[in-house]
């Protein structure tokens, strides 16, 4: 297979250029319809054919790549939103014979995303050649993850998924991943439902059909648009939740909460090699949450990790507690259990409050004084990957308490004017100030 060289250049506007042999012989016809449908996810492309090279130009001013896009701090429905999205284009490309092959699907850096108009768009390569190849889904997707930071609502749906995309990188290499596979997975795997018929039509640029207040069916009109809407968990429902060191967040929703490296536990770190099969659970007994240790090799510890630290057994956990799965961070954090469903075992029955769910008041905050954008803290330590490589900690010493900040690997930071080495922390107060990276915040306490 031929390979193309891609390359973003800065001219009146930025481009992302492919370039490809100059015997290649570009189809008009299907350049045309990828410009006439940049609303179904194509990139906008233009044509130059130089002295050795067909060049073909995707204008992506004012896009950014996927790839740096997906670093935020995503929800779990806005990233299959961006999956669903590429399906999407994946199925107009094959309902109008355009070749799988040649949609540019290896590598997030190669897709951009429109924030405005909160739009995927995709590069196709109009050509009649069969020599090129710029199409692996599955490699796409598994690069798309590794690259997300994304909050888990649903610990059970993120599981499959990372299954999924495991099982086809290990036994399907060959495989081609289709449209419908991918819809499958979204609709039947991880069971999202179809969406109205007016969101089809928004999305589509079409005028909104009149009647717009019913769900569309699941049967075959509704199949023929495969368009997938999401559905979202309720972090206030579950009883208590971990966050990792990237501010995400996992629900413990049911008891026993399993911890390990296999792929069928509730929080499963299969890419983590200190990590054991089942390495831990986390219980409800009698009103009190516990972690317990399952024999693992590396050892279980809480709210302080040395190697030579006393190994949890079996101890009561704490809302802010931070639970070690070796040297792996997780904060935990109990929500009202008043207003949550408490689920133990598979036949238990469920504990349910008359009371409304309530979220998680912040106990401190930070403000961004470049944006204004506020930024809540909810618990101790606390960590964002916004300001990666620092931490935000609490000291208590009787009635009394010591807020700090602490440098763990950030090259540039300063607390009211004075500069903060890797490894040292600084105490800290409310409306303190500090510089990360140039990027000024205040520190607020809720009163």
């Amino acid at each position: 297979m031929a390979s193309v060289s891609i390359k973003v250049v800065y001219q009146n506007e930025t481009f992302m250029q492919a370039a490809v042999k100059k015997k290649v012989q570009i189809s008009e016809d299907q350049l045309k319809f990828i410009n006439r449908n940049r609303n179904k996810g194509f990139l906008t492309v233009s044509w130059e054919k130089t002295g050795s090279k067909n060049l073909l130009k995707y204008k992506v001013s004012n896009m950014t790549s996927l790839a740096e896009y997906v670093k935020q701090n995503l929800t779990q429905e806005k990233y299959f939103e961006l999956i669903r999205q590429i399906q999407r284009v994946m199925e107009v490309a094959n309902d109008n014979n355009l070749d799988y092959d040649h949609l540019v699907l290896t590598d997030p850096k190669h897709v951009y995303y429109d924030v405005q108009k909160k739009k995927i768009g995709v590069a196709f390569l109009p050509m009649l050649s069969r020599d090129y190849k710029c199409a692996n889904v599955v490699k796409f997707l598994a690069k798309l993850h590794k690259y997300a930071n994304i909050t888990v609502t649903d610990q059970g749906v993120m599981q499959k998924y990372v299954f999924f995309l495991n099982d086809y990188l290990k036994t399907k290499k060959s495989s081609v991943l289709t449209h419908n596979h991918l819809y499958n997975l979204l609709h039947e795997v991880l069971e999202v439902t179809l969406g109205t018929p007016s969101q089809i039509a928004a999305e589509e640029g079409k005028p909104t059909p009149a009647d717009s207040s019913k769900t569309a069916a699941v049967g075959a009109e509704a199949d023929a648009d495969h368009t997938i809407v999401v559905s979202s968990g309720k972090k206030a429902e579950c009883p208590a939740y971990l966050k990792d060191e990237n501010n995400r967040e996992f629900a413990i929703d049911h008891f026993p909460f399993t911890i390990g490296r296999k792929a069928d536990n509730d929080l499963a770190l299969t890419d983590k090699g200190t990590v054991s099969k089942l390495h831990a659970v986390i219980t409800f007994e009698n009103g009190t949450f516990y972690i317990e240790d399952k024999d693992s090799s590396n050892g279980t510890f809480l709210n302080n990790f040395a190697e030579n630290s006393q190994r949890v057994i079996k101890e009561k956990l704490n809302s802010g507690d931070v639970i070690y799965i070796y040297n792996i961070p997780y904060v935990f954090t109990v929500n009202s259990i008043d207003s949550a469903t408490v689920v133990v075992g598979e036949s238990a029955n469920r504990k349910k409050s008359d009371s409304k769910n309530s979220k998680s008041k912040n106990i401190a905050y930070l403000v961004n004084s470049s944006s204004n954008e506020k930024v809540p803290i909810f618990v101790y330590p606390f960590t964002c990957s916004e300001i990666s490589g620092i931490v935000i900690g609490r000291e208590n010493s009787r009635d009394r308490h010591s807020i700090y900040i602490e440098n763990i690997s950030c090259s540039s930071l300063s607390v009211e004017g004075s500069d903060i080495a890797e490894g040292s922390r600084e105490s800290i107060f409310s409306g303190c100030n500090f510089l990360y990276h140039g990027i000024p915040f205040t520190f607020f306490e809720e009163n």
